[in-house]
């Protein structure tokens, strides 16, 4: 009686995947589908927004639930909504001066399938709907596209995206925005001294110190080696410096251990704060670069307005 070639195949491939831990997939939720928006055209591209809420507004404004940085796009522009009866999002234009479409059409209120495009003036969406495994993957992307793989920081093309939407609405709600421009003190001895993967480890470790520091009133980034820049949303000069001076204590008194060895460093900083320091992103980081430059010229470990 001759061998039957399923069963070949199947022995086959169980051979081949006992050396393999497979625990993974049988955890993973591949029937639970979470929404998820892909900014795939627009100032904000490369976005991928998860939709964590029943119903959450698109707009040009802050009060928006998702602020798209497009001046085509209305102060309040659409609306997705999840029917709790049948469990399908809608797509709902809000009255929005250029009107919403989906895919090829424009639409007043509509069905979202999985796949869909949305168009919000020049901003292009896709809507997805995704399993455990596709989540993991998205998560994987954001943190390759927009982390800093030294700091965990965002990078600095998001950053400025973020800084330039933060000065206009400044500049729109009357409140001041603070830019500290910061470059660490010694870290050249570190790396002369003691080789570069050390003078790596510090500069993640300062990293985030900085980003805890600004928490959640900011957000902070690596813009060149072991330099650093941090914007703070409602902080006038007075807040900026401390929180500056809370940055500077931090580090300064901060030892960084790794491998049997310790170092110190510390690091200086400039403060400059809108409208005070400028109106433009060009105005606001030129002033607070050249407030870093004196607090370099005091001797360094300096907060300098």
């Amino acid at each position: 009686m001759g061998t039957d070639d399923s069963d070949e195949s199947t022995e086959a491939f169980e051979a081949q995947t006992a050396k393999y831990d497979l625990g993974w997939l049988q955890k993973a939720q591949l029937e639970k589908k979470t929404p998820i928006l892909y900014v795939l055209r627009g100032a904000d591209a490369g976005l991928r927004i998860p939709l964590t809420k029943e119903s959450l507004t698109l707009g040009r404004t802050i009060e928006a639930d998702l602020v798209f940085h497009d001046e085509q796009i209305s102060r309040r522009h659409a609306r997705i909504s999840l029917d709790s009866s049948s469990g399908a999002y809608f797509l709902e234009d809000l009255s929005s001066t250029n009107g919403t479409f989906l895919n090829d059409r424009p639409v007043t209120k509509g069905q979202l399938k999985d796949g869909d495009k949305i168009f919000l003036g020049t901003t292009i969406l896709k809507f997805s709907l995704e399993d455990d495994v596709d989540m993991e993957s998205g998560e994987i992307f954001d943190r390759l596209v927009f982390q800093d793989d030294l700091t965990g920081l965002v990078v600095k093309r998001r950053f400025y995206n973020e800084l330039k939407v933060q000065l206009h609405y400044a500049g729109v709600q009357s409140r001041p925005v603070s830019v500290l421009m910061m470059d660490m003190d010694g870290l050249k001895k570190v790396n002369d001294t003691h080789g570069h993967p050390m003078g790596a480890y510090v500069i993640s470790e300062v990293g985030k110190l900085i980003g805890g520091i600004c928490g959640q009133s900011g957000q902070a980034c690596r813009y060149g080696g072991d330099e650093f820049v941090a914007y703070l949303v409602g902080a006038g000069k007075d807040e900026a410096v401390t929180v500056g001076e809370a940055i500077r204590k931090a580090v300064k008194e901060a030892v960084f251990s790794k491998d049997g060895v310790e170092v110190r460093v510390s690091i200086s900083i400039g403060v400059a704060t809108f409208p005070d320091s400028g109106r433009t992103l060009d105005a606001i980081t030129k002033a607070a670069d050249e407030a870093l430059y004196r607090a370099k010229a005091k001797g360094r470990d300096v907060v300098s307005e």
